[in-house]
């Protein structure tokens, strides 16, 4: 066999390995992101259970669900800095670290307390790892295509751990208890770990990283804090107590303080300049509604399913379904309309639709219609929400340079996970304040739904200023 011979199968043999490197990769850093968009929903089909359990209050489940999504929101720029300074991989291990051994901590957690406090570690673990993860997808597909392909992989394994929390967590609740919703995710997260630190390469740190704004990051996070604690506090403590009237004090002072730190910082956490640009505000916006609306409902669902219905975790989890599953349904079809409709009448259309499904599918249930039309109510509700996002994603990238496409989009993802602690705030105080829970869903599905409508009304403004209704 000739020398060229033995040269050529050699490389294709490389080619192979390289290209099985490569899918490996992409599979172990979606895997960990699998993991951290499953908290943000498995969670809620185990409220019933953790208020049998623990004894926590109404109060205290909006904390355990909001205490993830808080250090998330507030950290997840910092770990996209993080990820250029000192490499995607290490930021990767680090964060999946910490993120295994605090889902251990809420695994084991003996009060309501400590399951806050390490769903808060949670958060902080999930924010580091998460950017991390697409910052490696870009890195080891060098081809174009290919690494289009993967990033649509990766954000599809996001839609569909949406779609799968409820379910999984209502079948592992259902039969090992609320603790195994997290604890699974400890033979998941050493997998990937172990997988991680063998397979993915260690990419080349930018030669151009930003200085960490640690005034902006500070002064974000207090304020995200501060407005979480007023919010879940308020009707139990009342508008008139010490600490409500604090944490509304605090949230003002450090609003103030993140618009100083910004103008004033050589290199700001976000350009304030792109606040000027109206398209990019409204879509922000609209995008945090969007997730008020959503896991507001999604909050305030799960508890009537299981408190007015007597279903058990199980059977909340399957109830879920169709909204949940719709979402992933809707990513798939928001790609093949885009291009036929246009960004913002396909934003509109998306959100009407959630808008108008969302009372209606509280109606539906006070009603007791059969369930099959409550079921298509949910799954209008999920695949009108899913519509709208791509092309919101897509819309806000547009408004800003190439260069800096990712800390728009951790910007966007902040103020969306912002949006959901408040919704998820505003759902359990309307249930401490509600005479029932039939009441207090019809409530929080017309707040939902009248989110859903001026996100809507913003993606029609956007249209008619762009000329592209």
């Amino acid at each position: 066999m000739s020398d060229t011979v033995l040269a050529r199968a050699d490389e294709c043999g490389l080619q192979r390995r390289d290209a099985w490197r490569r899918r490996v990769t992409l599979a172990l850093v979606a895997g960990g992101m699998f993991m951290a968009v499953l908290d943000t929903t498995i969670v809620n089909v185990a409220l019933p259970a953790l208020r049998a359990s623990l004894g926590a209050t109404v109060s205290g489940l909006a904390w355990i669900v909001d205490a993830y999504t808080l250090t998330f929101a507030a950290l997840i720029l910092a770990g996209g800095v993080a990820s250029d300074r000192f490499g995607a991989k290490t930021v990767y291990l680090a964060g999946l670290a910490a993120f295994v051994a605090a889902s251990a901590a809420c695994g084991l957690a003996p009060s309501v307390g400590a399951l806050v406090a390490a769903r808060f570690a949670q958060g902080a673990g999930a924010a580091l790892f998460l950017p991390a993860s697409l910052a490696i997808v870009r890195a080891t597909f060098d081809d174009a295509q290919e690494r289009a392909r993967a990033i649509a992989t990766w954000a599809l394994v996001a839609s569909a751990a949406a779609a799968i929390g409820p379910v999984l967590g209502g079948l592992l609740v259902d039969s090992f208890g609320w603790r195994s919703a997290f604890l699974v995710n400890l033979p998941t997260g050493a997998v990937a770990f172990a997988g991680a630190l063998v397979s993915v390469r260690q990419a080349a740190r930018s030669t151009s990283v930003r200085r960490f704004d640690w005034g902006g990051q500070f002064s974000s996070a207090a304020a995200l804090g501060a407005l979480c604690f007023a919010a879940i506090e308020l009707p139990t403590r009342g508008p008139r107590s010490p600490e409500v009237v604090a944490a509304s004090l605090l949230f003002a002072a450090c609003v103030a303080a993140l618009v100083f730190f910004e103008r004033r910082s050589r290199e700001p956490m976000v350009p304030l300049a792109w606040f000027r640009n109206r398209i990019f505000l409204a879509m922000n916006a609209a995008g945090t509604l969007v997730y008020v609306g959503y896991f507001g409902l999604l909050f305030n669902l799960s508890l009537y399913l299981h408190g007015a219905l007597g279903m058990n975790a199980k059977a909340t989890g399957f109830a879920l379904l169709p909204m949940a599953a719709s979402l992933s349904f809707g990513n798939l079809l928001s790609g093949k309309l885009h291009a036929r409709l246009g960004a913002a009448r396909l934003m509109t259309i998306g959100l009407a639709a959630a808008a108008v499904s969302a009372p209606l599918m509280a109606a539906l249930f006070s009603w007791a219609v059969p369930r099959p039309f409550i079921y298509a109510s949910m799954a209008v509700f999920g695949a009108g929400t899913a519509l709208s996002v791509p092309p919101m994603i897509a819309t806000v990238l547009e408004q800003v340079p190439a260069e800096l496409a990712g800390v728009a989009s951790g910007l966007l993802n902040a103020l969306r996970q912002a949006g959901s602690l408040v919704g998820v705030a505003l759902a359990g105080a309307v249930t401490m304040l509600a005479a029932h829970l039939s009441v207090s869903l019809c409530v929080v599905s017309a707040v939902g739904g009248a989110a859903y409508a001026a996100a809507a009304m913003l993606a029609h403004a956007f249209g008619a200023e762009r000329g592209t209704q």
